[in-house]
């Protein structure tokens, strides 16, 4: 297998946070053994002076990468999951650490502090947030890609955003306001808008095996990516781990907070697409959604 994963906050121990270049080398190469050739490491929200010494020590990670030996799982950006994002939908996001993006200084020192990522710059951001829409036109410009995820928007709003360059919904149906039949918002958008993807934790704990297996009805599995979401505790055992200053819990193949809330997966790229090819996905279909389509939303 060939696959990359969009989404990973790093899996055996190593926490693309705060490992060092080695551990992130090891982080690779574990990734690689499972047959993944290249992923897009993921931040959560930071303090500003914090991000911008992660985002450096990253980038040096990923420059040396690209002229290394080619051994390991390849690094194809970064992707910054907040902080512009619903407090109402945050999930295991620390609310505190959002920012408000109508604060244009705060938006430009989140900028400087993201710096020249080698690679491609990846934002999930809510377009409903106070300045959200002129985010996504500012983040466009700039050659990121803009995401929509961690959002409580309505339909007219996701519109708009799709009209300045948001295409792509993160780990959809998750951190996002529910469907309802007077109210569909992200999830009906997503589903209903063509040349909008999105991708999936088909973990079968974030999502029910039927509604898998609805989206890709819907949307079709060259519209369907498959991300992992992988914590740091990914491959380890079952037991507690302190991750991003919470005491994280994992058991039965989910990792959750004290509140109960999910707060990522324990479940790698290919176990994903084993999932799907158990629900009777198609095994080329499965692993295209899990490699073919990820590239091809890269290079949008």
């Amino acid at each position: 297998m060939n696959l990359v994963d969009l989404h990973l906050h790093g899996a055996f121990g190593v926490d693309v946070l705060t490992a060092r270049d080695t551990d992130l080398d090891r982080l690779s190469l574990g990734l690689a053994s499972r047959g993944v050739a290249g992923f897009v490491p993921t931040l959560v929200p930071l303090g500003l002076s914090d991000l911008a010494a992660t985002v450096e020590r990253l980038s040096a990670w990923i420059r040396s990468r690209a002229e290394g030996d080619g051994r390991g799982a390849m690094p194809l950006g970064i992707h910054f999951e907040g902080p512009f994002v619903s407090p109402a939908r945050a999930g295991a996001l620390r609310p505190a650490r959002l920012l408000d993006g109508q604060d244009r200084r705060k938006v430009d020192a989140f900028l400087e502090a993201a710096g020249d990522v080698p690679g491609r710059p990846v934002v999930t951001l809510a377009p409903e947030v106070p300045g959200g829409l002129d985010l996504v036109s500012l983040f466009a410009k700039r050659g990121w890609l803009v995401f929509i995820g961690h959002t409580d928007a309505s339909f007219a709003t996701l519109d708009e955003a799709l009209a300045r360059g948001a295409r792509h919904l993160t780990h959809f149906c998750n951190a996002m306001r529910p469907l309802h039949h007077r109210d569909p918002g992200a999830i009906g958008w997503g589903l209903l808008r063509d040349g909008v993807t999105v991708d999936l934790i088909a973990d079968l704990v974030h999502l029910h095996p039927e509604t898998v297996r609805l989206v890709l009805k819907v949307k079709g599995p060259s519209q369907v990516a498959l991300i992992s979401d992988a914590s740091p505790p990914a491959g380890l055992p079952d037991g507690s781990y302190v991750v991003w200053g919470d005491t994280l819990t994992v058991r039965f193949g989910s990792i959750r907070n004290a509140a109960g809330s999910l707060a990522g997966s324990v479940s790698l790229l290919p176990e994903g697409v084993a999932n799907l090819i158990a629900l009777g996905v198609p095994e080329a279909e499965a692993e295209a959604c899990a490699s073919t389509v990820p590239r091809r939303i890269l290079a949008s």
